[in-house]
């Protein structure tokens, strides 16, 4: 696996959730948004749009 470092610097988006560090590819074309709720990270919405 790829240190964390590398990952940012190649878009990934890197997030705690439950405990557990989870990490998720950039989209082509898109957006990524995280949630909170009390200050508390709740999900992660992923849009992708087709060019």
């Amino acid at each position: 696996m790829e240190n964390i470092e590398e990952l940012v610097s190649k878009g990934y988006v890197i997030y705690q959730k439950d405990g557990k560090i989870e990490i998720e590819q950039p989209p082509r074309f898109g957006k990524i948004t995280l949630n909170y709720q009390d200050g508390k990270f709740t999900f992660l919405e992923k849009l992708e749009t087709k060019r």
